[in-house]
This record gives structure tokens, C-alpha cells and sequence, in this order.
């Protein structure tokens, strides 16, 4: 059976009070192994003298939780580190963004992300039918990314297409893989509008 796993990872919050959301969808073929991907990337830590710490970027760039302690040069070349990992998968991507602007509440959000989401899949229909299944990962977060994701799939792909599951410890690579191509698209956005903080 061929299946296509879809990882999700969102920054900003539904209610639009950052000003913006947005939603990264990160596509892998299961076929496709990455296990040598993730060795390489557990030798060069080892390699720095430097520990596998599950990446989580808002920790990482502010020094939270796993991260405390560490000194800002360990933190960028922890970063620098999961970059290279992240560009030798064997995923695709893409990035949802909304303006707070356009929005006046979740309601309209989730029905946008819906949408687009569908025709996204609908563009690329050809490509999906290719795989007897999509497996969809999400840690349910935020409502509208739940919802939103559970309409769109359920609508544009065949009945019992797609499927929901919880992440494996090898799955859980691929999410924050996710986690961090959406953390770079925000950086790019706001760089792109001279909306920097102290982190981007």
C-alpha cells in the first residue's frame, strides 16, 4: 500500500491577535526512507559534542525549556544542524499564509484554510491518486487547523482516503521538520515586510 504522510505545524494564533497565521503542510512518501538521513544528522551532533534535542523552534530561538541553559552559539549551531537534516529529506512542502487584515474571526479562517487546502489538492489531484492512502499527523493544537484539515481531505479525496494518526518516534522527525520550514517561511515574510523582532 502506498501512502503519503502529511505533517502540520501553524504559527501565530486563530483568533488573529498576532496579526497573521499561518499553516505548513510537509508531504512524505513512505516508500522513500530517511532512517540514514536521521543517522547522519545523530553523527553530527555527536560529531559538535552537541545533544539530540527534539527541535521546537519558539524554544530554541528563545532558550525555553530543553534549551535553557544552552549558550546562543550552542542554539545556532543546534539550528544550523536541523537545517542541513531538513534539506536532505525526501519531503515537499508548502505554506498557507493569512493577514489579519482580511479576517474577522476563526470562523472565516477555518473556512479559508479549507479551501485552500482543498484546491491545493485539487491542483495536484493527479499526483494524490497516485497513493492508496494519506496519512494526516497533527497534535490537534488549534481547532481551526483540526477542522480545516479533517473537511478538506475527507471532501477532496476519495472516501477513507485519508487517514488520522499519532506520531511514531520516527514520525515525530518529519513533524518537526515541519515545525521548522514554518518557522522559516515566518522569518521570510517578515523580513520581506521589515516586521523583524529580536529572534528573526
Amino acid at each position: 500500500m502506498l501512502t503519503l504522510s502529511c505533517f502540520t505545524d501553524e504559527a501565530g494564533e486563530q483568533n488573529m491577535d498576532a496579526g497573521y497565521y499561518m499553516a505548513t503542510l510537509v508531504f512524505h512518501d513512505q516508500s522513500k526512507r530517511f532512517e540514514r538521513f536521521i543517522d547522519s544528522y545523530v553523527a553530527r551532533l555527536q560529531l559538535e559534542d552537541l545533544h539530540d534535542i527534539p527541535f521546537h523552534s519558539v524554544d530554541l530561538l528563545h532558550g525555553h525549556e530543553d534549551y535553557e541553559g544552552l549558550s546562543v552559539e550552542k542554539r545556532k549551531r543546534l539550528l544550523v544542524a536541523f537545517s542541513m537534516f531538513v534539506r536532505t529529506l525526501p519531503i515537499s512542502y508548502h505554506t498557507f499564509f493569512y493577514d489579519k487584515a482580511f479576517f474577522k474571526n476563526s470562523d472565516q479562517l477555518q473556512s479559508q484554510l479549507r479551501k485552500d487546502i482543498v484546491d491545493f489538492i485539487f491542483d495536484r489531484l493527479e499526483k494524490f491518486q497516485t497513493f492508496d492512502q494519506v496519512a494526516i499527523y497533527y497534535d490537534g493544537g488549534q481547532e481551526a487547523v483540526t477542522a480545516a484539515l479533517h473537511d478538506a481531505f475527507d471532501y477532496a479525496l476519495a472516501r477513507n482516503a485519508a487517514v488520522y494518526k499519532s506520531l511514531s518516534h520516527q514520525d515525530k522527525r518529519l513533524a518537526q521538520a515541519a515545525d521548522y520550514l514554518c518557522t522559516i517561511e515566518l522569518a521570510e515574510k517578515r523580513y520581506a515586510t521589515e516586521n523583524v523582532s529580536l529572534t528573526y
